[in-house]
């Protein structure tokens, strides 16, 4: 069940624990065991190609569509395209990008309009938009498009980075936060200072009905940062403990990273 309407972002990290045990205990033995096989093969697949890029070249494209499918990303509008199609979207994108965001992992030390690629001269927000928005685009990934075909697809690509907004569950508490509290990580001021872009609208928008066209890539960068936010805030109220101690609230086999772990927080 989302957080309750209004809930201060302070409040979400105290959450973490009893929501995520929650979701284990319900909905996990459905979730739990295609995730931990995903992530299996993608750190074995990557291992044996020689990098993340290789991998997708390969057979990872068919890995990723197995859990989203999984993830319920072939039914009704979000009916996924075939997969020579979207073996054919991945191969567009320059593995020198792939490569190099997949090396990048919640907390960030710095902005991503500050985390330069040097083998490309793009920043990591120039990057996030150009895949978020390729991603996003019908056709691409599922035959309608939008931020949830989108942010899942980010997330199997970058599970220790990319967080997945979903429609009916954790992209309803992202909407759901305080407004006035959902601010970015790293004592940053704006929002444009860690997007690297002023933000068109809100920055949480409702994920359904109109409010969905609301969520850009900018949103999506947004939630990245709040995901990295809560993490500040439940490190600083438990003494600091480190990030295996977080990872440590969700002992799950295959759960891995920071998005994850606060995906099952906000379902």
């Amino acid at each position: 069940m989302p957080i309750p309407p209004g809930t201060k972002l302070a409040a979400v990290p105290g959450m973490l624990a009893a929501k995520i045990a929650g979701y284990n205990a319900t909905i996990g033995a459905a979730y739990n065991p295609p995730y931990a096989g995903y992530i299996a093969a993608r750190n074995s697949g990557i291992a044996a190609a020689g990098s993340p890029s290789a991998w997708l070249a390969q057979n990872g494209a068919g890995a990723v569509q197995t859990l989203l499918v999984a993830f319920r990303m072939n039914s009704q509008n979000s009916k996924l395209v075939h997969h020579a199609a979207f073996q054919g979207v991945l191969s567009s994108v320059t593995p020198a990008v792939l490569n190099w965001v997949d090396g990048l992992a919640l907390p960030l030390q710095v902005a991503p309009s500050n985390l330069l690629n040097a083998a490309t001269g793009e920043t990591l927000s120039d990057a996030l938009r150009r895949l978020y928005d390729i991603f996003a685009t019908p056709g691409s990934v599922t035959e309608s498009g939008g931020h949830v075909a989108a942010s899942k697809t980010m997330h199997c690509l970058f599970p220790e980075l990319a967080p997945m907004i979903d429609g009916k569950h954790a992209g309803i508490s992202y909407f759901n936060i305080d407004r006035q509290t959902y601010a970015p990580p790293l004592a940053i001021p704006t929002w444009e200072g860690w997007v690297g872009a002023p933000i068109n609208g809100v920055p949480n928008p409702s994920p359904r009905g109109a409010g969905r066209t609301g969520w850009k890539w900018q949103q999506f960068v947004a939630a990245v940062g709040v995901n990295q936010r809560i993490y500040e805030m439940w490190q600083s109220a438990n003494g600091n403990p480190g990030i295996q101690a977080f990872l440590a609230l969700d002992p799950t086999p295959g759960t891995t990273g920071i998005p994850r772990i606060i995906d099952k927080g906000l379902w």
